[in-house]
């Protein structure tokens, strides 16, 4: 395993082999360990979900690959915190509106049964959503790079 040291130790004679300890009682072996507090079973399921959502969908990596372009140009244009505080906002509305779809779409793959109307119209709305959110997420950061761009090439 990286990162761990084992020793290496020469073969022991029988004689100086040391003697197994007695062994427990059986009881004392299945003794359960306690329970997770319910915060770190949530935030299990928290890294548990990221992972299946980001790794279930290659959308995430465009995703990824937009969000780090636009916080280089945020970067650039030196945009104010209120600026900075909106874009992580129009960010984060993206990436959580993907996630429910993504887990609406899973939830009517569970079912195990082919897709009637209702389904497809279910999943029709959640990626409209998805839509509306990256259009105002758009509009939004737009704007707000757009501005710091004009000051930035004007001087003021």
């Amino acid at each position: 395993m990286p990162g761990t040291c084992t020793a290496i130790r020469p073969p022991q004679s029988a004689a100086t082999q040391p003697t197994p300890p007695e062994s427990a009682p059986p009881e004392s072996a299945a003794v359960p360990r306690p329970a997770r507090p319910a915060w770190r079973r949530w935030l299990i399921d928290v890294e548990r979900g990221l992972m299946h959502g980001v790794r279930g969908d290659s959308v995430f990596f465009v995703y990824f690959f937009l969000t780090s372009a636009t916080i280089a140009a945020s970067l650039v244009l030196g945009i104010s915190l209120l600026q900075w505080t909106i874009v992580i906002l129009a960010l984060t509305v993206v990436l959580s509106a993907e996630m429910f779809n993504q887990s609406v779409r899973s939830l009517f793959a569970a079912l195990g049964r082919p897709p009637d109307e209702s389904t497809r119209t279910a999943l029709r709305i959640g990626s409209a959503a998805v839509f509306v959110a990256i259009a105002g997420s758009v509009l939004t950061i737009g704007l707000i790079l757009g501005k710091a761009g004009l000051e930035m090439f004007r001087g003021g």
